[in-house]
Formats: structure tokens, sequence, C-alpha cells
């Protein structure tokens, strides 16, 4: 029926019987796996797999390259959405071949194999490239124009050869995609083995499992005849495992920034954010850091040992200093700390109506819980003007003061899905009297307000 439909679709099997007879049994297996990747309905499944996959890479990398621009996660997400581009285009092109809008056996065989050779090109270089350097950047360059020019001598040339009849995989322009290719994986693998980059492991299998697909294609292609029609079917199974993979690698890597070195000496250890808080006594860089809140007079030293001690004693992604305002109109928060991506947070000021759980809170002097279910708005207020991307639970806990100033301390935790305990509660709770003495302190100074 298909056939029938589309008659431009070219089978990419040959009678099942003369497989078994000319190849045996084996063949015929083989042939089978082939056609589930290279015809209608399971090319739609591997353009899906590889969409999602590379669509899942670009979102989480993404995301952390806003986070953190100075991260390597800005390059995985170059790599990720300039192959995802591409692959959309491939797919849109495939389905039109499907039904009779363009002539598929004429673009698609010089296509599949720039895709491929592009997608190679683009995970290589999030791998290996470096940011301090400009070779991963120059070799990229030059090899998207290459591709490129390649791409549309290709389709010129095919354009005429193919009134012939003949098959791509069996042509001498698949061969001069596919050796090259060979060349660009092994080059990849021994630079992987060389700099042993972040996640060189998985990297490691990601184009031994690439290269593995080419050289059975090419195998196949130049020693039987089982592989007639136009696509690179064996490339296609590989990607099936390496396009996820490389998700699976950004995943691990955002993963590895739950974790926050809190001293930078050799003795530092490492603070899950996503367990349960760790009794201070057992830790001496815990033990470090709110012993200094005390101790700095001025004001952003003294918010930012406040919020560092505080956030780290508790596990959290960021801790904020509040106040309430004289007019009790609005609420200022003083700054505060990022432990995430190390860095202070600037203050700011909102106005009360906004965030009226936290106005009054610290006007009643009552301990408060936010939670993204009941407190949505004012949570996904407070995550923009952090630079959160998403919603995360707070607690809040006002400070005694003998003062007329209302002051307040507040933790958001690293994990949206997860709620903070009630020994988190009571931990809080109980920092609540040294940080109000070292904000006594600064106040007494004259640096706060």
């Amino acid at each position: 029926m298909l056939q029938d439909l589309c008659p431009d679709i070219v089978p990419y099997t040959i009678p099942y019987d003369a497989i078994i007879a000319i190849h045996g049994p084996r063949m015929f297996i083989l042939n089978q796996a082939i056609s589930l990747v290279s015809i209608p309905p399971g090319s739609f499944i591997y353009h899906i797999v590889g969409l999602f996959a590379l669509e899942a890479a670009f979102a989480i990398s993404f995301g952390q390259y806003r986070r953190a621009p100075e991260s390597d996660f800005g390059r995985f997400a170059l790599a990720a959405g300039a192959a995802l581009c591409l692959r959309v285009v491939l797919a849109i092109l495939a389905v039109l071949g499907i039904f009779g809008f363009v002539n598929e056996s004429l673009l698609m065989p010089p296509l599949d194999r720039a895709v491929t050779f592009s997608t190679l090109l683009l995970l290589g270089w999030a791998f290996i490239s470096r940011p301090d350097e400009m070779t991963g950047d120059i070799v990229l360059s030059v090899g998207f124009i290459l591709i490129a020019i390649g791409t549309v001598v290709a389709l010129v040339l095919w354009r005429t050869i193919s009134v012939s009849g003949i098959d791509y995989n069996n042509s001498t322009h698949d061969l001069l995609w596919t050796a090259p290719q060979v060349g660009l994986l092994l080059g990849i693998i021994v630079l992987l083995l060389w700099r042993r980059p972040e996640d060189w492991d998985l990297g490691f299998g990601i184009f031994v499992l690439a290269l593995l697909g080419t050289l059975l294609h090419l195998g196949f292609a130049l020693s039987t005849q089982i592989l007639i029609g136009h696509i690179s079917a064996f490339t296609r199974m590989t990607d099936l495992a390496t396009l996820p993979m490389f998700a699976l690698v950004i995943y691990r890597r955002v993963l590895r920034l739950t974790v926050v070195v809190v001293d930078a000496d050799e003795s530092s250890s490492f603070i899950p954010l996503l367990e349960s808080p760790v009794d201070p006594g057992l830790s001496p860089q815990i033990a470090k850091m709110l012993a200094a809140i005390g101790v700095e007079t001025n004001k952003s030293g003294a918010i930012e040992s406040i919020s560092r001690g505080v956030g780290t004693a508790l596990g959290a992604e960021i801790a904020l200093l509040w106040e309430l305002v004289a007019d009790n109109l609005s609420v200022r928060c003083l700054g505060g700390y990022d432990l995430l991506r190390g860095r202070n947070i600037v203050g700011f000021t909102l106005p009360a109506d906004d965030v009226d759980s936290i106005r009054t809170a610290i006007k009643q002097s009552n301990f408060q819980r936010l939670e993204p279910l009941t407190d949505e708005s004012e949570l996904r207020l407070l995550a923009d003007q952090v630079g959160m991307q998403y919603m995360a639970p707070a607690l809040l806990a006002p400070l005694p003061s003998e003062r007329e100033q209302h002051y307040a301390m507040m933790v958001l935790s690293p994990d949206s899905l997860a709620d903070w305990s009630e020994d988190d509660n009571q931990l809080l709770l109980a920092l609540v009297d040294p940080v109000a003495r070292a904000l006594d302190n600064v106040s007494s100074e004259g640096n706060l307000s």
C-alpha cells in the first residue's frame, strides 16, 4: 500500500527467498533488522528517538548555561541544538518524501550522510574542545564548510547518476562519505584517550559504537549485496544508542552540580545538596563558615558570610536575608548567596503585596514554609529574581531583634521536588540567634542600612 501511494520510494530489501538462498538465514534476520530503521514505520521511530534525545540534551544543557554562562554547558547546548536542527530538517524531508511532495531517492541519500557526519563532528567538538583554545572551533568551522560543499556536489552528481537505478549503498558516493567518517571517528577517539576530558569514558563508548556501525556499513556494502537501497542502516542502529547516551552525559554533569565545595584548601570536602543536612559539629568546614558569621562588620561581607554559612548548614541552593521596609509597602532582600554557582546575590526590593506570605511572616515573627503548590506566584517571582530555572520549596525564619527593623532568613531547596524536613526546620530555627547577633553587630557599626 505504501508503495502504491508513494511510487518514488525505493524498496530497501530484496526478496526473502533470494536472501536466504544467497546469504543464509542469518543474513535474512539481519535484513529484517535493517528494514526496521530504513523504511516506515520503523524509520519514523528512528527519527523520533533521535529528535527526543537531542531535544533533551539541548534543553538540559541550555538551562544550565543560562544559570552559569561561564560553564562548558554552552558548548554542549550549541552542539545539541545544531544537531537537532539538522535532524528536524531531515525528518521533515523524510515525511514529505513518503507523501510524494519531494523525490526522496534524490535528496535523502546525500543529506542522510551529511547530517550523520555533521552530528558526529558536533558531538566530538563538544567533548574535546576547550574554551581556552580556538583549535576546536576552527576545526568545526572548516569541517562544516567542507560538509556543505560536499553535500551540494553530491546532490548535483547524484541527480545524474541515480537515473541509472544504482543504489547509494553500493555506489562510490557512499564510500566517499563513509571513509572520511571512519577517519573522523578514529581521530575523535584518539583525542578522547589523549586529553581525557570530563566524561571521556562515556564519550569513548559513544564514538566506539558509532565507529562500529560505520565499519559494519562499510564492510557489508563492499562485500555483499544485502545493503541495497539508499540508507545507512547500521549507522542508524548505532544512532539509537549513541544519541541517548549523549543526553545521559549532560544529565550526569548536571547531577554533579548538586555537590558544592565548601572550602578551597586541600582538606575541603563535598556537601551533597540533595541529602539531609549534616550536623555542623561533624563538619569542620561548616563549623568554620558558621563561626565566620559574626566576624564581618561590613554590609557585603556580613551578608555573604551569613547566607553562605546558613545555606551550607542546611544544604540549600540559595540563602537570602530579608528586611521588612518601615512603610510596610515593600520587602527588601538585602542580599544572599548562591551555593550552587558560588556567587553573591545582589539585593532587590519587591512590592509587599506580591510577597504577602513573606511580609506577613516577617511582620508577625512567624516561621513560614513556602510550597510550590500553595505559594506558586511568590516562589516563581523569587526564582526569576535569583536566576533559578524552577520553583523550589523555601523556609523563612524571622530573626529576633531589639531594634525596630524586622529581618528574616530564607533558604531555597536545591530540589524542586523535595521538601524540607522537620530537622531542617529545627536547624534553621537554631541558627536565627547567632545570625541576629551578627546583624546587630553590623547595625551597631552603622553599616547595614
